[in-house]
């Protein structure tokens, strides 16, 4: 599946019904489903709320197709450049009261996901993204 999407926050909810539809039509369901959704919806809202600077309308790709037992994600855009990978880890054992605001999305994405990987390439962020579609007690055999 190939989407454009515009840099308006509105466009999240659009784009994750129709990732909802590839996952049904793929049979990916469960915690693979739930991750796809969570990631997506994380990496939209970074890429909507802070890649473009000029306060313009841009569009930005997402790519996404099934490959085996894991889902592929690729987002493209024109914005500032942005490296996700490089992003320091949050403190998520400091009291609240005592962290810094930010970098909970991208962890929690890094944490969801098998691999990510992120180039800059003719003045353009590629973000590619795996992640897995079995669920955990199909992958070890337990039930939760």
């Amino acid at each position: 599946m190939l989407l454009e999407i515009k840099n308006d926050i509105n466009e999240i909810t659009r784009v994750c019904d129709l990732v909802k539809d590839f996952c049904n039509s793929n049979s990916i369901s469960g915690t693979g489903y739930h991750n796809v959704i969570l990631i997506l919806d994380e990496m939209l809202t970074n890429i909507i709320s802070y890649a473009f600077q000029d306060g313009k309308e841009h569009t930005f790709t997402l790519k996404i197709e099934k490959k085996g037992k894991c889902v592929c994600i690729e987002l493209i855009d024109e914005g500032v450049p942005f490296d996700p990978l490089k992003q320091q880890t949050p403190d998520i054992e400091a009291d609240i009261s005592n962290r810094k605001i930010g970098g909970l999305g991208i962890f929690l994405a890094k944490q969801l996901s098998e691999k990510m990987e992120y180039q800059r390439l003719n003045n353009e962020n590629h973000l590619k993204i795996r992640v897995s579609t079995e669920n955990k007690e199909e992958s070890d055999g337990s039930k939760e």
